[in-house]
């Protein structure tokens, strides 16, 4: 994947919040920075980073796909 401000900053975004966010959410907050971003190049990048195991695509929430940062599962806990 190579280097772009748009993904960077989406990236970015990702790691500011503790919600789940949607991707027109991010799309709205970007479009501060990048006046000219695509909601295409948000999900498209989306994807991406959810191809790379970098993020979930969590299931639909309010009609909505949220996406949430990958973590690796945890050990099971033994005594």
């Amino acid at each position: 994947m190579k280097y772009s401000k748009q993904r960077e900053a989406l990236l970015t975004l990702l790691r500011s919040t503790r919600s789940h966010p949607s991707a027109d959410w991010l799309y709205e907050n970007l479009r501060k920075e990048f006046p000219n971003i695509s909601l295409g190049t948000v999900y498209r990048n989306l994807a991406q980073l959810a191809e790379k195991r970098r993020y979930f695509k969590n299931q639909y929430l309010r009609k909505q796909r949220t996406f949430r940062r990958f973590c690796p599962p945890t050990l099971p806990f033994r005594m």
